[in-house]
C-alpha cells in the first residue's frame, strides 16, 4: 500500500460496517460526520435544532469501523455523555486550540483522552477507545489512537520493553504510565519517522460543498493526515514482517 493506495482508503466505505458500502465509515467520512458535526455548531452557536451535537448513530460507526471491544456501554448511552463531554471540555477552548502552543496541545490531548475513557466509556482503562474517538472529534490534537501495529513499533524502537506491553486488552499499559506515556512515546517516533511519511493531504470527497471544505481545511492546518498516514505506514510494516 503506497501513498496513492492510502489516499484512496482514506474515502473507502469500511467493510467491517454494515454491508461495507457506508460513505460515513470511511476516515473521510468519519472525520466529516465526528469533526465536522462540531466545527458546524461552533459556527452556530453551540446549537444543533435540539439534537445532540454527535448523534448517536455516528458513534456507532465509529465503534464498528474500529472493531473496539465491548466495554459495557453502547452507542446509546455514549451519546449522551458525549454531548456533556463536549460542552463541558470543547466549546470553551475550542476556538483557541489551533493557538495554543505544542506542549499546551499536548497536555490538553493527554487530560481528553483520559477524560473520555472515564467518563463516557466508564473505565480510564478504555483509553482505546477514547483515543480513537477524539482522534476523529479533535483533529487539531496530537491525539495517537492506542493500536496493537503502533504499539509494536514502540516496542521495537524501545519506547517501552516487551514486557511491559500495554496492549493486553489495553487493560494496563504501566510500561508508558498511561495515556501521557503513550502519547509522548508515540510523538517521538512519529517525529523521527518524518523523512519517511512526508505526504500530501488528499481531498474531501464526503459530504456537501461545505462539508467538504470543512474537512480540507483541517487537513491544511493540521497534521491530522500525516498522523492518519503514519499509522497506515506502521500497519504496512507489521504486515510486511509477518508475510
Amino acid at each position: 500500500m503506497n501513498q496513492t493506495d492510502i489516499c484512496t482508503h482514506w474515502c473507502t466505505a469500511n467493510a467491517a460496517v454494515g454491508s461495507g458500502f457506508d460513505s460515513r465509515s470511511s476516515d473521510n467520512g468519519l472525520l466529516s460526520i465526528m469533526y465536522g458535526s462540531i466545527e458546524r455548531a461552533s459556527h452556530f452557536g453551540w446549537l444543533n435544532a435540539g439534537r445532540t451535537l454527535v448523534d448517536k448513530t455516528y458513534i456507532h460507526l465509529l465503534l464498528q469501523a474500529k472493531q473496539l471491544p465491548g466495554f459495557g456501554v453502547t452507542h446509546h448511552d455514549i451519546a449522551p455523555q458525549l454531548e456533556l463531554f463536549v460542552r463541558a471540555n470543547l466549546q470553551p477552548i475550542w476556538a483557541d486550540v489551533e493557538k495554543m502552543s505544542v506542549i499546551k496541545k499536548q497536555e490538553l490531548a493527554t487530560h481528553l483522552v483520559n477524560l473520555a475513557a472515564s467518563t463516557l466509556f466508564g473505565s480510564s482503562h478504555q483509553a482505546q477507545a477514547a483515543s480513537w474517538l477524539l482522534f476523529y472529534l479533535c483533529p487539531q490534537l496530537p491525539i495517537f489512537p492506542i493500536t496493537d501495529y503502533l504499539d509494536d513499533a514502540l516496542i521495537q524502537n524501545n519506547a517501552v520493553t516487551p514486557s511491559d506491553k500495554p496492549y493486553q486488552g489495553i487493560d494496563c499499559y504501566q510500561g508508558y504510565q498511561g495515556y501521557q506515556g503513550y502519547q509522548v512515546s508515540a510523538q517521538a517516533l512519529y517525529e523521527k519517522l518524518q523523512p519517511l511519511i512526508q505526504c500530501v493531504p488528499p481531498t474531501a470527497n464526503y459530504g456537501n460543498e461545505k462539508e467538504q471544505a470543512m474537512v480540507n481545511s483541517i487537513l491544511v492546518s493540521s497534521d491530522w493526515w500525516k498522523r492518519h498516514y503514519f499509522l497506515h505506514y506502521l500497519q504496512i510494516l507489521e504486515a510486511e514482517d509477518h508475510s
